[in-house]
């Protein structure tokens, strides 16, 4: 459900939240940039022939996973976690945002801005509910028309009267399956998550076509993992 604030407060997260996906692409840009140098640099830093090879080859893909699409959301989603007094020399999630999306981009520090979904910490916005937040507190979902970010919706965690049916995703799990098979990260269902998660020495089996139309929203997509 979208929180109840006011609209000035709306349109100051909505502003704030096109600054971060802009300043990501940037960040992205310098990502990208920074492996074509090692890329075109490759054959001088390898101490041979072979390794030189591997090394192209490895930032040859790297550069390709690093291209920006404009019209891609670099971004589907946040993760606010509940705060915590605890003081720890450790990395910890809690009183962190974390915005997920297809790729993880970080500053020129290192530090995160968008994390990849696949990702621990990312589980949870897949998985979270009011049952069990997992730590969560608000989960964010984004709008977007092509690659302007458009709306958000909040849905508050820590209630026992949160509405989980998210109208943003209803609208993209639903919308017209037309063209080439769109990327459905943003939609995953938790049942979902948890096969794409799965050890690689389980075997799986998931049976329908891609696009099945099943009255079970959460069978919407099927997943396959050989």
């Amino acid at each position: 459900m979208t929180a109840p604030a006011p609209d000035l407060q709306l349109e100051a997260d909505l502003t704030s939240e096109r600054e971060h996906l802009a300043a990501s692409r940037t960040a992205l840009k310098r990502m990208r940039e920074h492996a074509q140098a090692l890329f075109a640099t490759g054959d001088k830093v390898a101490g041979d022939a072979y390794s030189a090879e591997t090394l192209g080859r490895h930032m040859a893909r790297r550069v390709i996973e690093l291209t920006d699409n404009p019209d891609t959301p670099l971004f589907f989603g946040r993760l606010t976690f509940e705060p915590t007094e605890e003081a720890s020399e450790e990395a910890s999630e809690k009183g962190h945002r974390y915005h997920i999306g297809r790729r993880h981009v970080t500053d020129d520090t290192g530090e995160p801005m968008v994390l990849d979904w696949r990702a621990p910490i990312s589980r949870s916005f897949y998985r979270a509910s009011v049952k069990d937040p997992q730590g969560v507190t608000i989960r964010r979902r984004f709008g977007f028309v092509k690659g302007t970010l458009t709306s958000f919706e909040d849905e508050d965690l820590q209630t026992d009267h949160a509405i989980t049916d998210s109208r943003i995703l209803l609208e993209e799990i639903e919308r017209p399956r037309v063209g080439p098979m769109r990327d459905i990260v943003a939609t995953i269902q938790p049942e979902q998550d948890e096969l794409v998660r799965a050890d690689l020495d389980e075997s799986i089996c998931v049976q329908g076509a891609p696009g099945t139309e099943n009255p079970n929203p959460g069978l919407r997509h099927t997943l396959l993992r050989c």
